[in-house]
């Protein structure tokens, strides 16, 4: 074994030996001498007067040093022995993109498009199977509500604070959205993704532009619309129509032609709502076709972990230290 083979995974508890040099020179400097007693008795006759010699009585301290020492070393972890160990990734996973924008607090699908675009995600997180989800709320720019996580309990307990009103800046900037989708599945090793974005926005080119990124690297991308092609006003706080810059009222509506181009570049599917599982079906057509293609191509990589035996020392300790609780063993 070389020098560079043996490490210690947690150094710093080698500082815990400046206190131990300390206490252990405190002790000496109390025993040297021995007790009054030793001064005075005659050495040949202490053993016969004196509870224990000197040497017998002093033992106890230098084996709780010892003992102390040694806890140290093993805290510390000592590790000299590599072992590589074939981890599985799961290549497949799906980022949702839920639009907080005003335009989802139009009522155009009641009780409105947000309430609505709620309860589909609830049915959308009971339907996911164990597959890693995670949630990205996004305006004008995106959050990141839950990272990509088999809990979806957790998800879900976010649920009901999802409203336009959490932004801090209103907007619809979706193709940002798709780029922080792309950076989460990054960051988890997902080869294989899918991003689901749940809204009612107009698509423009910078969209489609993201949309792209995602298909070239290895993901899809569907669209689940939120809202009617009619639409309806759209209100402000107090209920008051929300004018445009030329004064006429805002009415948001929902481009089904955009959106099916915007996934169609995706590589993935555009629903409508539905007050059924119809629009939740379709989409797990596109999961299932990518969990089975990432299940083609997933393969175990191996990684390297130190091996540690100092644990297996701790229970001589512990049986040491029973011990302790014998009468006069430190004295």
């Amino acid at each position: 074994m070389s020098e560079a083979d043996f490490v210690w995974l947690r150094p710093l508890w080698l500082w815990g030996f400046v206190l131990w040099v300390l206490a252990l020179a405190f002790w000496y400097r109390r025993s040297v001498g021995g007790s009054a007693w030793e001064r005075v008795v005659d050495p040949k006759l202490q053993q016969y007067v004196l509870d224990g010699t000197h040497a017998q009585r002093r033992i106890g301290p230098w084996v709780l040093f010892a003992a102390w020492a040694l806890s140290l070393l093993l805290l510390a972890g000592p590790v000299w022995e590599k072992q590589e160990v074939p981890v599985f990734q799961a290549n497949q996973a799906e980022v949702v993109l839920f639009d907080l924008s005003s335009s989802m607090q139009v009522d155009d699908v009641a009780p409105s498009r947000l309430a609505r675009a709620r309860f589909k995600l609830t049915d959308l997180l009971a339907d996911s199977d164990g597959q890693q989800i995670g949630l990205i709320a996004f305006a004008e720019r995106p959050y990141v509500i839950s990272p990509l996580t088999e809990d979806t309990s957790t998800i879900e307990a976010f649920l009901p604070s999802l409203s336009t009103d959490i932004m801090p800046v209103q907007g619809s900037r979706l193709d940002l959205a798709i780029e922080r989708a792309l950076e989460l599945l990054e960051q988890t090793g997902v080869s294989q993704g899918h991003i689901l974005y749940i809204g009612d926005q107009e698509i423009g080119g910078r969209d489609l532009q993201a949309a792209q990124r995602a298909r070239d690297a290895g993901h899809r991308l569907s669209v689940l619309a939120i809202g009617t092609a009619s639409g309806r006003p759209l209100r402000d706080a107090v209920g008051q129509f929300i004018r445009d810059t030329n004064g006429g009222i805002v009415v948001p509506s929902v481009n089904m032609s955009a959106m099916r181009e915007l996934a169609t570049t995706g590589g993935g599917r555009a629903v409508n709502l539905t007050s059924g599982n119809d629009d939740l079906q379709q989409l797990t057509q596109v999961r299932s076709s990518i969990a089975i293609e990432a299940g083609d191509t997933e393969a175990p990589s191996r990684q390297t972990y130190w091996v540690e035996y100092s644990p297996w020392f701790v229970w001589p300790l512990l049986v040491g230290a029973l011990t302790l609780f014998r009468r006069g063993v430190l004295t």
